[in-house]
């Protein structure tokens, strides 16, 4: 159990309990493809001893006078195998389970989590310490104890920080965020369309040789997230009326925050900046939306915009005025907060890095890849070895944005085999001819 009995949500956690809804449950999955079938009885040991790195994923959450806040629990985690669709609701206010679940299918092993627990990068912390557990018992007549991943050296307090908390800093006194002052981001492009029957998601991924699609960015001078949410920007254009064009096509990007501050923190630490395009001032060519991309990217990915954002949001949550405000008030002011930043942005795109593992369990993992529930076409991707899995979830039964992306990106010349759990959509052929 986590030694503490009770903590409160961490700055990026406290919108998600108000907004969760059966049609964006707020989970997100992370899978390890292995190259043999998962036996679900070493999976429960690797689970078991996994859980005692990350105590503090033994929580559930509770709602408090002011605000809601994670309680410590006795419930054990236990393995199952795979079934309910993907993304389904982890969290309600009427239910008291974990947070997390750990699911197996043939070969593949599936972390899903409630965001409001951790963001990717602590989860995929979790799921390669419950694979490393598992390759070695699996393997123990080939793969010693002394294999480690390098956030072995972490202590359960050490994940359970609340990093938003430790690098908030009082002097800076930053500006109020526009919607606490009730200023709305403009109205992003949206589409619309026919929705999946009780509120499941089409997921199609493309996977592709990292390191070539690395020598295609950097032909444009670009970064691999610099050209893929271009391409995605373009995609939505592809389907835009003329009078659509005067709306911008605004994507959503999570930033991880490790990358600027140490910290071997597991629950949330990220921020979110937008990169926008209005096809009717800036430009409509390829060219036009990369140079905008790659100009708004490189303006918001300072360390100091990224260290003035924390302490915008730190400081909000931190304000007497709103922290005595009852949580029966905060709620339909947090929904609707979230529901003027889904109508800002017309996607997401998140890009969760190479993933390594020591060098001895290499050999068993085929593939990582990562998909979250959403209420608009999203975009994840990670890569392990050369593989990169770029995993599209939407609620739409239209694949129009997807079949474009995959064919822009394939027009580049890189081979990219399609994966899909949607009917009708033709495989391989139909998304990229």
């Amino acid at each position: 159990m986590y030694s503490t009995q009770w903590s409160p949500l961490d700055n990026a956690a406290k919108i998600f309990p108000p907004s969760t809804t059966k049609d964006d449950t707020k989970v997100f999955r992370f899978s390890c493809e292995l190259r043999e079938a998962v036996d679900p009885a070493i999976l429960q040991h690797a689970l078991d001893a996994g859980i005692e790195q990350f105590p503090f994923y033994c929580s559930t959450i509770r709602r408090g006078f002011f605000w809601y806040y994670f309680a410590a629990s006795d419930l054990k985690p236990e393995v199952r195998e795979e079934y309910k669709p993907p993304c389904a609701p982890l969290y309600g206010v009427d239910r008291n389970n974990l947070l997390f679940e750990v699911t197996f299918y043939r070969f593949r092993i599936n972390l899903e989590i409630y965001h409001a627990l951790s963001d990717g990068i602590g989860a995929l912390q979790f799921l390669k310490t419950i694979v490393s557990y598992y390759l070695r018992e699996k393997h123990s007549d080939v793969i010693g104890d002394d294999v480690l991943l390098r956030s072995d050296d972490a202590s359960g307090e050490q994940r359970s920080d609340d990093a938003f908390d430790k690098y908030y800093s009082k002097k800076k006194s930053p500006k109020i965020p526009r919607l606490a002052r009730g200023q709305q981001l403009p109205r992003a492009y949206r589409i619309r369309g026919e929705k999946f029957s009780e509120s499941r998601l089409g997921l199609i991924e493309g996977r592709v040789s990292a390191q070539a699609l690395l020598e295609k960015a950097h032909e444009q001078k670009a970064t691999i997230s610099e050209l893929l949410t271009s391409l995605l920007i373009c995609a939505f254009h592809e389907g835009m009326k003329v009078r659509d064009e005067e709306r911008p096509v605004s994507i959503s990007i999570p930033v991880d925050l490790r990358k600027f501050f140490a910290t071997s923190s597991a629950r949330n630490f990220f921020s979110v900046i937008n990169v926008s395009h209005n096809f009717s001032t800036q430009g409509k060519t390829f060219e036009d939306v990369l140079a905008q991309v790659k100009k708004s990217l490189r303006e918001q990915l300072s360390a100091e915009k990224i260290f003035e954002r924390i302490n915008q949001l730190s400081s909000f949550e931190h304000a007497l005025p709103i922290k005595i405000v009852p949580l029966a008030v905060k709620v339909p002011v947090l929904k609707k907060a979230a529901g003027n930043a889904e109508k800002a942005n017309s996607a997401a795109f998140s890009n969760l890095g190479k993933i390594t593992m020591p060098l001895a369990l290499v050999p068993y993992i085929r593939l990582f890849d990562v998909f979250t529930s959403t209420t608009r076409p999203q975009i994840c991707i990670c890569s392990f070895e050369d593989t990169m899995v770029i995993s599209f979830t939407s609620p739409f039964i239209s694949s129009d944005v997807e079949r474009s992306f995959f064919h822009s990106l394939g027009s580049l010349g890189l081979d990219i085999e399609i994966v899909s759990n949607t009917e009708g959509l033709g495989g391989r052929n139909a998304l990229l001819s």
